[in-house]
């Protein structure tokens, strides 16, 4: 026996090494098709994650342009309203035949829930999404704060422009009931607490637009950061005193802890806290 594989052993050396070439060849295959498979899937991963980054994104600019619009509506209704009352009673004053008075305390109060209704849609986004597009958190402080000086301030000008606008009797009144119904004219001192409740409002509804447009922003550069290479430049407000929302680690743990702990919004939310769990401690 010894002797035949004295005189085999060149025959066998060879088909043990071709041998080792198959296994080692089938292992190296293995190995390669299981790479492919991992980068396959990886690449299947990443695909599926620009997707829905882009769903994201498509359902977030839909939401901010019918927030945008409706804002913008419900604002421009009420800036104009002190000047139509204004031109109105200086045309009264002096004997010039005035048009009647058009804006009422119902349509700004309309245009004004189309806003913040506007708004809450965009909230509930922020709470769908918020795995995917964690950066919105700081955005859904920022106008949970706005949206409270917003509420306040319409409050305030609604019940004023009850008092100051014309109003139209039912339907059903009799036919003696004027219509519409006037308003006595305001003095100097009342057109002026009415401007100031008007700019009240305003402030509070530009606000809401501009956290809008950073969020505009904060979305194409978080979202569609992997089909494109360019950012978007950040807002810079002519007034330095105004918040540009920015989720740049220092920025956006000076902006949340403003938001979280010094707004109005912020002092309403902590008392109510407070005021629950002393309630519950009593219990």
């Amino acid at each position: 026996m010894s002797q035949w594989f004295l005189e085999n052993s060149v025959d066998l050396i060879g088909h043990i090494m071709t041998l080792i070439g198959i296994v080692s060849g089938a292992f190296v295959v293995a190995w390669q098709l299981a790479r492919q498979h991992r980068s396959s899937l990886e690449l299947q991963r990443r695909n599926a994650e620009e997707a829905l980054k882009l769903d994201i994104y498509k359902t977030l600019t839909a939401r901010l342009r019918d927030l945008s619009r409706t804002n913008t509506e419900a604002a421009i209704y009420a800036y104009v309203i002190p000047s139509s009352i204004e031109n109105f009673q200086h045309q009264l004053a002096c004997n010039i035949p005035a048009a009647p008075l058009t804006a009422r305390a119902e349509t700004f109060s309309q245009l004004n829930g189309a806003a913040q209704d506007a708004l809450i849609e965009l909230m509930q986004e922020f709470e769908a999404w918020s795995i995917a597009f964690p950066e919105l958190e700081l955005f859904q402080a920022a106008l949970n704060s706005a949206a409270h000086d917003a509420q306040a301030a319409s409050i305030a000008l609604f019940n004023r422009l009850l008092t100051v606008l014309p109003t139209d009797p039912p339907m059903d009144a009799p036919a003696n009931v004027p219509r519409p119904m006037q308003k006595p004219p305001l003095s100097a001192d009342q057109l002026s607490d009415l401007k100031r409740l008007v700019a009240e409002y305003k402030r509070a509804m530009d606000e809401i637009g501009a956290y809008v447009f950073d969020l505009q922003i904060e979305a194409q550069n978080k979202l569609l950061s992997g089909l494109f290479a360019h950012r978007v430049p950040r807002r810079k407000p002519l007034d330095p005193f105004s918040r540009v929302l920015s989720t740049e680690p220092a920025e956006k743990e000076a902006l949340m802890s403003y938001f979280l702990n010094e707004t109005a919004w912020a002092k309403q939310r902590l008392r109510f806290e407070a005021e629950y769990k002393a309630s519950s401690s009593n219990e």
